[in-house]
């Protein structure tokens, strides 16, 4: 499990997959927010992802994400006090330099469906890296796992053998995002960004 400063009690999804957390399970607590680094898509990289996945969430049965929700996650800190999440703010910038992300691989993990790429761009690889370095330097504390960045397409999904139509998506800067119940789904809410 991730831990650090400001940590609350909170379960690290596998292989870098965000879990959402049911609504039948509660909220978290007031004091908690539940917070990741992100590369946040603009609209004309969204629609692309979807028009690209279309068929393939279609064929998977499974639930789709909300357009609006599309996201790469880069690090995952977890339910976080106030205080927490302000040391967190204060790692980045981390400047590796803007870089094309194709996304161009559909896969599943655990009956979820994601978008993401075959060949992970050395800035990419650099700022993951980079963002834990300074982090765990602040006092947090990752699981040990292999990077595999992706875009969440749909969750109850059946595997599917679907050719998608690369996507490029030029990225230019990094996101604090909050995740904050809303009925039984999430809302994510963008807190900061830092130009890459």
């Amino acid at each position: 499990m991730n831990g650090g400063p400001g940590r609350e009690d909170a379960v690290e999804p596998g292989a870098g997959h965000e879990v959402e957390p049911d609504a039948a399970a509660g909220e978290a607590p007031r004091d908690s927010r539940r917070v990741f680094f992100a590369l946040w898509p603009d609209d004309a990289t969204r629609a692309r992802v979807v028009r690209a996945s279309k068929e393939a969430v279609r064929r998977s049965g499974g639930r789709p994400i909300a357009k609006d929700r599309l996201h790469v996650t880069v690090a995952f800190l977890g339910g976080l006090t106030p205080a927490g999440l302000e040391l967190a703010s204060t790692v980045p910038p981390v400047a590796v330099g803007a870089f094309a992300l194709a996304l161009d691989k559909i896969g599943t993990f655990d009956s979820t469906l994601w978008l993401g790429t075959r060949s992970v761009p050395k800035p990419l690889a650099e700022l993951e890296r980079r963002l834990w370095s300074a982090l765990e330097q602040k006092g947090f504390v990752r699981e040990p796992r292999i990077y595999r960045p992706h875009l969440t397409l749909a969750r109850r999904a059946r595997p599917v053998d679907v050719e998608v139509e690369p996507v490029e998506w030029p990225v230019a800067e990094l996101a604090l995002v909050e995740s904050l119940p809303a009925g039984r789904n999430v809302h994510y809410e963008v807190l900061q960004t830092w130009p890459l």
